[in-house]
Formats: C-alpha cells, sequence, structure tokens
C-alpha cells in the first residue's frame, strides 16, 4: 500500500514540476517581452514660447503608476531654473476601460534669451523626446497699466483671415494681489465658432514686481465673410481682504470688487480666393497625408482582405471641415471601408485634427494592380497659395487563383457607404495583455484541475490527508494564479480580471481542501467582501448603469483569504461559508 502511494505520489510530483516549469518560461518570455513595449514617457509643456521673466510648466506622463523614484532632472538645471516639482498618480475607467498612470509637473524660469532645450528623460529603459523653448526678451508695458493691481490685455493672432480660417483669441488677467474670486461669464462671437484651446497660469516679473497671469486662449472660426466683430465683455475679480481674513467660500465678509472690461475687437474676413480650385475649401496651416498597411503591400493573395489606413493631420482646422476620401475604383479590386475616425488636439497653436479612414482592399484576381494616387487640395494660410498632399501611385502584386471572393457580391459597397465591415488591424498593448492573460488564467486552470485530481489520487491510494493549519503557506499553483490576477489587476483591464479570478479561486480552494468553486457565483460564497467586488466587477462589464467597480476592495478580499483561509466543515466536507449569497 504505502510503495503504490509512493509511486503515486512521484508521478503526480514529476507532473506539478514539469507543468510549473513550462508556466515559469513561458510567463517570463511573455511579460519580458511585454514590458520593453509597454512603458511610455512622454513630455510636454504648456508652452513653447516664453519672455525671460515668465514661467512655464513641464509636464512629464509615465502609464505606469510609480511609488518610488523619478527621472533625474539635474540636465535642465544648465538652461532653467526649477522652482517646482510636484508629482501625482492618476487613474480613470472610461467604458470599462481602466488606465493609471504617473506625473511630474513641473516649474519652470529660463536662464538666458534663445532657444534653449528641455533634454531628453529617461525611465525605466524609456524615454521621452526633447523640446525646444524659444525664450524672448521681455516686453515693454503701457507704465499707466503697471501702476494698476489687476489688470486685462487681449492679443489676436492676425488682424486679416479668410473665412473659416482659424484665429487665435488671447485673454491675460495680471495681477499683482491675491485674488480671492474670478467669474468669467459668457463669451460668444455672432457668426462664428467659438473652442477654448488653452488655459495657463504662470508668472512674470514687471518693472520689478512679481504678477501672476491667467492666459485664457480661443480657436475662432469665422464662417461668414466681411467684418467679425469680437463684442466687448467683462471679468468679475475679487480681491482677498487679508484684514482679519478667515475662509469665506461665499466671499460675504471681505475683499474688494473689480469689474474690469475687455474691449469689443474688430477682425477683416476675406472670402474664398477666387484663384482656388480645391473641392473642399481647407484653410490650414499644415497639412499632410500618411498611410499604414496591415501587411506589406506585397503580400495580397486572392480573396484575403488587406487593410490600408489613410490619415489627414491637419493643423487649423476642425474635424467637421475634413471631407472623407474618395478613393478612385480599381478593376479586379474591391474595396470594403471602414467608418472614419477624428480626434481633435489641442494646444499653443490651437486645434490639430487628425482624420483616419481604414478600408479593407480585396483583390478577385492575380495579377499587377495600380491603386490610384490619393491628392487633397488645400490652401496655405501662412504662404497664402493653394497647395496639395498627396499619396503616390500604389503597385500590388497579387498571388492565388481566381476564385469567388470572401465578401458576398451583394456586401460590396461604394467607398463612402456606412454599413462597411471593419477592416483587419493589428493588435495593440492593450490586445497583448488580454491574450497574455488568457494564457496564464488556462495554465492556471490546468494546474488547479491537476492539483484536485492529485489529492483525489491519493484519497483513493489510502493516503493521510491532513487539513492545512490556519496560515499554511500558499501552493506554488495557487501562487502563480494569484501572481496573474494580480498583474490583470495591475494593469486595470476588468475582461483580463474576470477571466483570471476563478483559476485562482479554484486553485486556492484545491490548496486549503475547500469545494471546488465552478463559477464565480460559487466561488463568492467565500467571503462578504469577495461577494460583493464580483457583483461590481460583473456589473461593470456588463450592466447598463453606472456602477463603478472596486479593483483595490477586490485585492483586499483576496489578500484577506489568503491571509486567513475559511475553515473546511467537519462532517461532511461541505465549506461552511462566510458569505451567503442573495
Amino acid at each position: 500500500m504505502k510503495t503504490h502511494l509512493s509511486s503515486t505520489t512521484n508521478t503526480l510530483n514529476r507532473r506539478l514540476t514539469l507543468l510549473l516549469t513550462l508556466v515559469t518560461a513561458v510567463s517570463t518570455l511573455l511579460f519580458s517581452s511585454l514590458s520593453l513595449a509597454s512603458g511610455k514617457l512622454d513630455a510636454t509643456v504648456d508652452r513653447t514660447q516664453v519672455s525671460l521673466e515668465e514661467t512655464f510648466k513641464l509636464t512629464l506622463k509615465y502609464n505606469e503608476q510609480v511609488m518610488f523614484g523619478e527621472p533625474d532632472f539635474s540636465g535642465l538645471e544648465k538652461n532653467f531654473d526649477i522652482l517646482g516639482n510636484h508629482r501625482s498618480n492618476k487613474y480613470r475607467s472610461i467604458n470599462g476601460r481602466a488606465e493609471s498612470w504617473t506625473q511630474w509637473s513641473l516649474t519652470l524660469a529660463p536662464k538666458r534669451e534663445g532657444k534653449l532645450l528641455i533634454p531628453s528623460f529617461e525611465y525605466e529603459a524609456v524615454f521621452s523626446e526633447a523640446i525646444e523653448i524659444t525664450v524672448k526678451k521681455a516686453p515693454s508695458y503701457n507704465a499707466s497699466a503697471t501702476n494698476k493691481p489687476v489688470y486685462i490685455e487681449t492679443e489676436i493672432s492676425k488682424p486679416k483671415a479668410f473665412v473659416q480660417e482659424q484665429l487665435l483669441y488671447t485673454i491675460r488677467l495680471f495681477t499683482s494681489v491675491d485674488l480671492s474670486g474670478l467669474n468669467r461669464g459668457d463669451f460668444a462671437i455672432e457668426n462664428a465658432l467659438l473652442k477654448q484651446v488653452s488655459e495657463n497660469q504662470y508668472q512674470r516679473t514687471i518693472d520689478g514686481k512679481a504678477y501672476g497671469i491667467i492666459e485664457m486662449t480661443y480657436a475662432i472660426f469665422p464662417q461668414q465673410s466681411g467684418t467679425l466683430s469680437i463684442p466687448a465683455h467683462t471679468w468679475d475679480v475679487t480681491i482677498q481682504n487679508r484684514q482679519g481674513y478667515r475662509y469665506d467660500p461665499f466671499l460675504t465678509r471681505g475683499g474688494q470688487r473689480l469689474r474690469l472690461r475687455i474691449d469689443s475687437r474688430d477682425v477683416d474676413v476675406l472670402p474664398k480666393p477666387s484663384n482656388y480650385s480645391g473641392q473642399h475649401w481647407l484653410p490650414a496651416s499644415d497639412l499632410r497625408l500618411s498611410q499604414n498597411w496591415s501587411q506589406p503591400a506585397t503580400a495580397f493573395k486572392v480573396g484575403e482582405p488587406i487593410t490600408r489606413t489613410v490619415s489627414i493631420t491637419a493643423k487649423g482646422l476642425m474635424g467637421s471641415q475634413l471631407p472623407p476620401l474618395n478613393l478612385e475604383t480599381t478593376q479586379g479590386v474591391k474595396y470594403y471601408p471602414d467608418q472614419p475616425q477624428s480626434e481633435e488636439s489641442i494646444g499653443q497653436d490651437g486645434i490639430t485634427t487628425v482624420n483616419t479612414q481604414s478600408y479593407a482592399i480585396v483583390p478577385n484576381k492575380p495579377g499587377r494592380f495600380t491603386l490610384p494616387a490619393i491628392t487633397l487640395s488645400w490652401w496655405d494660410t501662412h504662404s497664402h497659395r493653394m497647395r496639395e498632399a498627396s499619396l503616390p501611385v500604389q503597385v500590388i502584386e497579387v498571388a492565388g487563383e481566381i476564385t469567388t471572393p470572401i465578401i458576398d457580391e451583394a456586401a460590396e459597397l461604394p467607398v463612402n457607404a456606412e454599413n462597411a465591415p471593419t477592416p483587419t488591424t493589428d493588435l495593440g498593448v492593450s490586445s497583448i495583455w488580454s491574450l497574455v492573460s488568457a494564457w496564464l488564467a488556462l495554465l492556471c486552470l490546468m494546474l488547479a484541475t491537476l492539483w484536485w485530481r492529485a489529492r483525489r489520487a491519493l484519497r483513493q491510494a489510502g493516503g493521510d490527508i491532513t487539513l492545512p493549519a490556519k496560515n499554511t503557506p500558499p501552493s506554488d499553483s495557487e501562487k502563480a494564479c494569484f501572481n496573474t490576477l494580480k498583474t490583470a489587476l495591475k494593469n486595470g483591464q476588468n475582461s483580463a480580471i474576470r477571466a483570471a479570478l476563478l483559476p485562482w479561486g479554484q486553485s486556492f480552494c484545491a490548496a486549503h481542501e475547500l469545494d471546488h468553486p465552478n463559477s464565480l457565483g460559487q466561488l463568492a460564497a467565500l467571503s462578504q467582501p469577495l461577494a460583493q467586488a464580483i457583483s461590481q466587477l460583473e456589473a461593470q462589464l456588463y450592466g447598463t448603469d453606472s456602477t463603478q467597480f472596486d479593483a483595490a476592495g477586490l485585492a483586499q478580499a483576496v489578500d484577506a483569504l489568503r491571509k486567513q483561509p475559511p475553515r473546511r466543515a467537519s462532517q461532511d466536507g461541505v465549506i461552511a461559508p462566510l458569505y451567503h449569497a442573495r
């Protein structure tokens, strides 16, 4: 009997060792390769042009949570004084997709005039881009204005503009005293589209006096030619009263109130030039076309789709101003377009829009085909002339034999149709994480099943089975599944968390001689906090309400179970649950 038991145990131990070795090797390979691609460090500034007496803000964003350490900022000290350095950890969840990052915000003051370079920073083997800052001589100011503790100035990017061309209108509030209130009121312009593109706060020294500046910039798009009038409006400010001051959120006790008037301004709006022959009127400071392919253009096969993605990048245009691209048809090749995607970004130079359109290209016979060039005319607002952005003619080679296309002829649509199939796209980092999590969850499930079978075989072989002590160390199988779950929690991907949760629960129950859970509902019976976290997770993934999933709460519930596992019932082996799901 003992010989049979020893043989069974040795066989199972060899199987577990082999499987654990496989898990360790594959997991190490996946996570090491993924870690090289996942880290990202971005550097941005609120302004790229400042005067010698101004400050500006540098922001570094690293797309993971950092508890200790920071990039080396000593390279800044050659050209800038570092007046402040603040780190914050951010988290947000949009439509079930979680994102977390660490952000460093630095307040900098230039040491001299000219073009100064913010160097590239390194953190965890990833690098940010260097940024060039232009530092100009401090401007001169009206002496009567600088004698006031609070005053306003405005600036318009140009006195003349073409219809639908972007104008930048900037309002600056200067204050040498502390303010306890600011009301900017409503601001609208007739016959124009208006969009706020930036709001900055910085400092400037004027005639030896320090001023705080609140700067707001609006993008204005005139919609008809003629005179555009930017109306007069007012800002109401309250100067903080320091005598006997205490916190007063309703400003009922103190402070001098000022009403600052902003004078109206007129802009001459020109019509579309008569020598412009483009199909669409696109006044921009820059416009470019770019493309990429899901596979090399030489890899075409009859009936198999390859996705071509074409992007329009336009500075000074909104997404609504960019037209769809109409591709010319080619004999022997069919186009199946996806819905266009438009993304606007705002900054010191106003609005920049990237309009992306994808097409699944399916050849229906072999041979050599020429895809026509793509051309888009636009008006250069700097040089005041018409220009063209274009992609060259593309020649593709198609292998295979003439056959019926994969996509039914009835599904063929014109290029500007709306009900087109979604094209094939490359997997991003988030897709890689999902594959990794699914792979590890599958391995954890295999480990849990093997462990349960081992226990069962030992019982059948007549071996003594000792219930684990209260603080028995976790098994290797449970540890591996727990690490998978912890990784999914760290990355904030709810679907990966759900995929990893049940395999961990099964290996946990197997390690502690608890009944094998076949669903998350059975696993929830282990504890009330775990049941609550699972309910939130399911509601976040599949519900229609705005239930928020507390990942930290799930992590705490799992940690509590690992530290103090439920005790197995003494009679029939049934778990005595701490919480009964209702």
